[in-house]
């Protein structure tokens, strides 16, 4: 599927990411987890807001097909990066090529940043085949740019008949996630740090 459109109702479009978004969709996506408790606990507080940037710019380029953008008003107003049922890893060289921007987010705070996302990574269940809905966020909510990434997503999964499943690191959203079918699973701990909340989705039959 490439870069293919979907126009949701209130006038957003959601589209695949291009590689000329990149940049914009890692300010968009930094902007909207500025307070997140995950993100201020794994990212060093100094120049916050570019090391926050920089690990979007990161997991945008290793993630190029389940990256997609929503577009209000000709500006990109959110994104969603998914992890796509059956994709591979992004493996050796593609991390390498793009690990200067981890360097930039975390400095010498990669290790323990590692740690984190390794409790996370290991509490991620490996089958069945689904959908991974990685980060989602929006400049400026209530504009229903953040339902329209959903929606569209949550579609495609269901078209394929394949659950999805995600990480709250916001508790006031798990709320709004259940609103879409998604159910807590699991509580995650990260050691010295803040509780995540493991949502799985099983997928609907003729879309939501």
């Amino acid at each position: 599927m490439a870069h293919d459109q979907v126009v949701q109702p209130s006038n957003h479009v959601v589209r695949q990411a291009l590689r000329s978004d990149v940049g914009t969709v890692a300010r968009v996506l930094a902007e909207a987890f500025d307070a997140d408790p995950m993100m201020r606990f794994v990212v060093p507080s100094t120049r916050y807001r570019k090391r926050l940037t920089a690990l979007f710019a990161f997991e945008t380029l290793l993630s190029p097909q389940g990256s997609w953008v929503a577009v209000a008003d000709g500006e990109i107003a959110g994104a969603a990066l998914w992890g796509l049922p059956g994709a591979r890893p992004p493996g050796f060289w593609p991390t390498l090529r793009y690990s200067r921007y981890l360097l930039r987010a975390f400095g010498t705070g990669l290790p323990a940043a590692l740690r984190s996302f390794r409790v996370i990574e290991d509490a991620h269940p490996a089958s069945p085949p689904h959908w991974y809905l990685q980060t989602l966020g929006v400049a400026r909510p209530g504009r229903g740019v953040g339902g329209a990434l959903l929606r569209d997503g949550l579609a495609r999964a269901d078209a394929q008949g394949l659950p999805a499943y995600l990480e709250s690191s916001a508790p006031e959203n798990v709320a709004i996630y259940e609103r879409y079918g998604f159910r807590p699973a699991r509580e995650i701990v990260l050691p010295g740090g803040p509780t995540l909340t493991a949502m799985w989705r099983e997928p609907v039959r003729g879309g939501q």
